[in-house]
This record gives structure tokens, C-alpha cells and sequence, in this order.
């Protein structure tokens, strides 16, 4: 067993280093919420509304129904027992005037609710719909019809736990509805001077202690339920999007040492003489080496899956890049064929050790030298080079004037360390990147409408950026339309050598 230090790497728990790192991530991805999250929100909440709309039309039209006909049909024994306990004599007929103008204003807006949403701007802008059809039924509609008859109306509460259940997403609109007639009822009412129902006065009522919980426990209650239920949903899209990640992960560190088994096989095959094959060693070699990175990569899947809390295991141990690169350079021999690629490999053999994880940062490696080739047209010039920087904070001097090192490396110095390191990079002559997608493209499923690199190959560099990271290195590209992209990123050295 290996008896190097071992360290938490996942996708779903990182290691002790870089935790700070993956909380703030998390936290940028609640901020800024992914987009299919907010495809699915959208729609979801256009569904729920106009269910909404049809459902809050029939219990409208049941609830006015019955209260038009006793203020139409019991009008006498209401009116009776009305003035008794008001101590106002025809404040009977205002309320039926009352509700029968505010039937027709509350059926009027939800009826107007239901065209809007059907228009191409009602689906495109629902929160409209959303206020105008939370305005017409919680109260607020006939806070404003009665304002004119002189008749405080208080707001319905159980109208907001309702609109909770049936369209429990965007917390803020639910806020802001139930703000409408609270408002109107505690400010505007008490301004107009409207405080008092016949000889009754309705301002203990308005501001007593009492009020203000039920108005407060109403409104925290709906809210809350709204803003777990997003949040649950939130969470569930992004543990959704992290197995994928993980998926893709695996199958494209699989796929390469197989396609190159399986040329190798197929060569061997059409050699045959006589049913018999001649192997040679070199090539056994070669293919117990892939057989070894794909059982390597399999472990790690079984242990992943076992171990969640634990995450993959990371070996750091003293290592040589350039056979690291030679053995990326074997597996995609055939792409590099096929594609017609020039290949500069400058990386020295004698380069100083680093101190790497193999099977981790071989998947580094041959992810972006795979983006090269599959992202770019045929012909292509792919250069790799290697070389130690002494201290990073050195680079205002010799270093700092040359091209090869990005400025998104240089711009972080102030901050480094001075600690030797290996700076790496796989430099390509091909069709470039935008500018502003450089500075995302390491973001997990960061794409855009003309992203050059599509939902896959955005995963599996968040990847290589978790890998880096945790060695204690950084990663980077810097790339131009038309000029070519160069990916670069930064290991510790295995022991400090000698710098002159």
C-alpha cells in the first residue's frame, strides 16, 4: 500500500485545502442560479399561474356568488344586525354596493389575468400576471372599491397561504403581493382618515401587537414554504448536474485508452498470418499500460461511490511530467494523425520532479490536449512546453516579459508564495477564444449562446481546475479569436532544486 499523504478530491467533497474554494462556488451557484434552473422556474411558474388563474376564477365566482345572494336575498336580517352592532343605520347597503361592484372588478381583472397570460408578453413576463391576479383576489382590489364608500377593509391572509401552495416559487412576488394590502390597510387608510366602521374605530384593531404577529406569522409562514420549496428544487438540479459532471468525467477518461486498445488490436488482427499474431514487447507494454489506467480509473469509480463522504483519493507523489505527457501523447496518437496535427513536444526530461497525483494529472493533460484537437480544424500546430518558475513574485523581471506567461498569472503574483513551481502549457495556433469566455471557461457549466466549447468539455476543464487546485497549483488560458489558445497551469516541485 502506498504510504504517501492522501487527499480528499470529488466532485462532491473536496479536500481540506480548497473546501473555502468549493463553498464559495457553491454559493456563486446559488447566486447565480444555472440555466436550465431558471428555464425549468420560468416555465414551471408560467404552468402554475395559469392553473392558478382558472382554479382562483371558479372558487371566486362559488364565494361571490353566495355572498351576492344573502346581500341580495337576507339583506333584512343582515341589516338588522348590522346597524345593532355598527350603530350605523345604512351601512348595509354600502357593503352590497360594495361587493357587487367589487364582483365585477375582481372578475374583470382575473379575467384580463387569464388573456394576458395567454399573450407571447404575459408568458414572457408572468410576474405582471402574478400581481395583477393576486391584486384582484387578496383584498386589495376591494380596498380600493370601498375606500370610496368610506369603509376600511382589512386584507384576506388566507388568500396568501393559497397563492403559496398553488405557485410556490418567487418568493419576492408573494412578498410584495402581501405588502399591497397590509400597506394599504395599516398607512393609506389611517392617512385618508377611513379608521372607523359606523361608531366603531378600527385602529386598536389596525395596530395592536396581535395583528402584527398574525400579519407577520401569515407572511413568514407562505414565504418561507415558497423559498424551501425553490431551494429544494435548486438543490436537486444541482446534485443532478454534478452526477453528470461525474459521468462525463469517467466515460472521457475511459474512452481514449480504449479507442487506442482498440487500434492497437485491430493492426495486430490485420497482421495475422495463419491465425497467429507476433507481439512485440513494446506494444504489450502499451497495452498493459492503458489496461492499467482503466483499471486505475475504475477503482477510483468504485471507491467514489463507496466512500461519497470521503471523495476520491489523491496521490501526490514525486513524478516526471514529460512521462506523463509521453503516455497522453500514445493515446491520442491516432487523433493527432487523423487531424493532421503538427506536434512540438518541448518538455525537457530532466525537468525537476513534481509532485503530482499520475492518474490525475494524466486526466489534466489529456483533456486539454483532446480540446485542442477537437475544437479546432486540421493542421494545427500544438506545442507543449514546461518550465520552472523560482518565485512567482519574481516575474516583474525576466519572466514578466514573456509572451508564453498569461496575465491572468502574472496579475496573481502579489499573492503567491515563494515556492518554486513547474508552469506547463499546451499551446495551439487554431481558431482562439473569446475574451470574455476565457475568464468563465473554467466555471462549472458555464456556456453561452456562441460557446465554442460545448456542455462536455466545459465539465471536464472544472475538472482539471478542481485537480490543479488541489495540488496546490493554478490553471488558466489565454486566447484571442484567430491568434490560438494557450492552457497553461502551475504544480509544486517535488524537492526545491538549485535555481541560479
Amino acid at each position: 500500500m502506498n504510504t504517501h499523504s492522501r487527499t480528499s478530491l470529488s466532485i462532491y467533497h473536496l479536500p481540506q485545502q480548497i473546501r473555502k474554494t468549493w463553498l464559495q462556488l457553491k454559493k456563486s451557484l446559488a447566486t447565480k442560479k444555472p440555466t436550465d434552473y431558471l428555464k425549468w422556474k420560468h416555465e414551471f411558474f408560467n404552468r402554475r399561474l395559469a392553473f392558478g388563474l382558472q382554479v382562483g376564477l371558479i372558487c371566486f365566482l362559488i364565494s361571490a356568488g353566495h355572498g351576492l345572494y344573502v346581500y341580495l336575498l337576507e339583506i333584512d336580517q343582515i341589516r338588522s344586525n348590522l346597524d345593532e352592532f355598527y350603530g350605523e343605520y345604512g351601512l348595509t347597503y354600502q357593503l352590497r354596493d360594495i361587493s357587487v361592484i367589487g364582483f365585477f372588478v375582481i372578475v374583470g381583472l382575473i379575467l384580463m389575468s387569464l388573456l394576458i397570460q395567454k399573450t407571447q408578453w404575459g408568458k414572457r413576463y408572468p410576474e405582471v400576471v402574478f400581481l395583477l391576479f393576486a391584486s384582484a383576489v387578496n383584498g386589495f382590489a376591494t380596498q380600493i372599491v370601498s375606500t370610496f364608500y368610506g369603509i376600511p377593509i382589512a386584507p384576506s391572509t388566507t388568500i396568501f397561504l393559497i397563492f403559496a401552495v398553488l405557485v410556490p416559487v418567487r418568493w419576492r412576488l408573494h412578498l410584495a403581493s402581501q405588502m399591497l394590502p397590509i400597506l394599504y390597510y395599516v398607512v393609506v387608510l389611517p392617512v385618508f382618515g377611513l379608521t372607523e366602521i359606523g361608531n366603531r374605530s378600527i385602529l386598536d384593531s389596525i395596530y395592536s401587537m396581535g395583528t402584527f404577529i398574525d400579519l407577520g406569522l401569515v407572511c413568514l409562514i407562505c414565504n418561507t414554504g415558497v423559498f424551501v420549496y425553490e431551494r429544494l428544487r435548486l438543490s436537486e438540479f444541482e446534485s443532478r448536474r454534478e452526477m453528470q459532471t461525474f459521468l462525463h468525467a469517467i466515460s472521457h477518461d475511459l474512452r481514449n485508452p480504449v479507442m487506442g486498445t482498440s487500434v492497437v488490436i485491430k493492426g495486430l488482427l490485420d497482421k495475422a498470418v495463419d491465425g497467429q499474431v507476433r507481439v512485440s514487447v513494446p506494444m504489450l507494454e502499451r497495452l498493459l499500460q492503458g489496461s492499467d489506467r482503466q483499471l486505475a480509473l475504475i477503482n477510483a469509480l468504485v471507491e467514489a461511490y463507496h466512500a461519497e463522504a470521503r471523495g476520491m483519493m489523491l496521490d501526490p507523489q514525486p513524478v516526471q511530467l514529460s512521462t506523463i505527457v509521453q503516455a497522453v501523447l500514445a493515446d491520442v496518437e491516432l487523433k493527432l494523425s487523423q487531424n493532421k496535427v503538427e506536434l512540438h513536444n518541448f518538455i525537457d526530461p530532466n525537468l525537476p520532479l513534481v509532485n503530482a497525483d499520475q492518474t490525475h494529472l494524466w486526466r489534466v493533460l489529456n483533456n486539454l490536449i483532446d480540446n485542442a484537437l477537437k475544437h479546432n480544424p486540421p493542421y494545427i500546430q500544438l506545442t507543449l512546453a514546461a518550465e520552472v518558475i523560482k518565485d512567482p513574485r519574481f516575474l516583474k523581471g525576466r519572466l514578466l516579459q514573456q509572451k508564453s506567461l498569461p496575465a491572468s498569472l502574472r496579475q496573481t503574483t502579489s499573492t503567491l508564495k515563494a515556492t518554486p513551481m513547474l508552469y506547463c502549457r499546451i499551446q495551439d495556433n487554431g481558431i482562439g477564444i473569446p475574451g470574455d469566455q476565457c475568464q468563465q471557461l473554467f466555471e462549472l457549466y458555464s456556456r453561452g449562446k456562441r460557446a465554442r466549447y460545448m456542455p462536455g468539455i466545459g465539465l471536464g476543464l472544472y475538472l482539471c481546475k478542481q485537480i490543479i487546485t488541489a495540488h496546490g497549483g493554478k490553471i488558466g488560458v489565454t486566447s484571442q479569436p484567430g491568434t490560438g489558445s494557450t492552457f497553461w497551469f502551475t504544480l509544486p516541485l517535488a524537492t526545491t532544486p538549485k535555481i541560479t
